[in-house]
């Protein structure tokens, strides 16, 4: 692990084009502590061609029954990706975590890139790479709720915008899965009240409609387990480019409670 951690530092003060810092507050009693690191690293030496940009701002649990097992879930949650965490079992405290995932992040992209762009120098912007993780958290009764942020872009026409939420039991520290919350069997009644209210809100009769504003392309709908517990409501993200081209960006379903009771769990 000191080997990790040492390697991780070395690289970024070969490379880096920032600094980390740390910043806490308090949610439902519970210390939230957080990791800022900005960092890049260049293709070329003498910090010329493209290069990779890192900014991750990682909010986590700090002391508490739970913390632990919040913490532990978080980073093998695809909160971060590449997840390379779930790769492994081994406990793992939350700074070394992301000084691992940055140390790895940043030379698994000057050895994917290096070689491609030595032989490809006309087109720097295509090995130009940006990561951004920003994430807060928010609580109601016995719910956290863990947003994440990100903004990905890998040479390509334009970045992919993303929320990932994760909610956890504050009393258990367990993550909360849509089985958790709805009877057996919501699965049919749940994607046609999505759906219904999908419709309603892109203007469509049915899902031929949809179909032609290229939602739900290959008729697939689903209930996606991205998705956000505040107060008496239940939204539903998906994230941009996941059923809907990418001009309409990321597609959020809301319900309130009450219109969910005859699936969700008393």
């Amino acid at each position: 692990m000191k080997k990790l951690i040492i390697a991780a530092m070395a690289l970024l003060i070969m490379g880096a084009c920032g600094q980390r810092k740390t910043s806490t507050a308090k949610v439902s009693g519970m210390v939230i502590d957080s990791i800022v690191k900005d960092t890049c690293v260049w293709l070329e030496s003498g910090k010329k061609g493209p290069k990779c940009e890192l900014s991750l701002n990682i909010q986590y649990i700090k002391g508490g029954k739970g913390a632990t097992l919040i913490n532990d879930t978080l980073l093998r949650s695809g909160i971060l990706a590449p997840d390379y965490l779930s790769l492994s079992q081994e406990k793992i405290q939350v700074r070394a975590a992301v000084d691992s995932f940055v140390s790895r992040f940043l030379k698994d992209y000057q050895r994917d890139y290096g070689d491609l762009y030595a032989q490809d120098k006309e087109n720097a912007t295509s090995y130009q790479v940006e990561y951004r993780v920003k994430t807060e958290t928010h609580s109601q009764d016995d719910v956290l709720s863990y947003i994440a942020h990100i903004y990905s872009f890998a040479g390509g026409e334009h970045g992919i915008d993303q929320t990932l939420v994760r909610n956890f039991n504050i009393r258990t520290g367990r993550l909360i899965h849509l089985a958790d919350l709805f009877v057996p069997g919501y699965e049919q009644g749940l994607k046609e009240m999505i759906l219904e209210k999908m419709c309603k809100k892109y203007h469509a009769h049915d899902i031929e409609e949809l179909n032609q504003q290229a939602i739900f392309a290959d008729h697939h709908v689903y209930v996606p387990d991205n998705f956000l517990l505040d107060g008496d409501q239940i939204t539903f993200i998906y994230c941009q480019d996941e059923i809907a081209p990418d001009a309409l960006g990321e597609i959020r379903i809301t319900f309130d409670q009450s219109e969910l009771k005859k699936l969700m769990k008393k």
